[in-house]
């Protein structure tokens, strides 16, 4: 019984000393790329300054397009009841006699 407790004491033992080697050596290969890490991250502050512009501008397009589709997608429903009012409207003022003027 006594053996089992001192293998398990070892495993223990054994896996915080591989925990503190990789946490070591997580440490050094951070520290060596770090001037790569600040590099990349000027890297991708610097494109995004640039393409901010072209995004805004393209987004604004999308927007004015999207809004012209749901424009049509309202409209083209209505447009049988747009053409018989116009053709209503067109009746009325073709059959409608004129106003006659009248001097006071």
């Amino acid at each position: 019984m006594v053996e089992l407790l001192a293998l398990g004491t070892l495993l223990l033992f054994g896996l915080l000393v591989v925990g503190i080697v990789g946490g070591l050596l997580k440490l050094a290969f951070w520290l060596l790329f770090l001037p790569f890490r600040l590099a990349l991250t000027l890297l991708k502050l610097v494109v995004g300054v640039l393409l901010l512009p072209l995004f805004l501008v393209l987004g604004v397009i999308a927007l004015v397009g999207f809004g012209l589709v749901a424009l049509l997608g309202v409209l083209v429903p209505l447009l049988p009841v747009i053409v018989a009012a116009a053709v209503v409207w067109g009746l009325v003022k073709a059959f409608s006699r004129p106003a006659t003027a009248t001097r006071a």
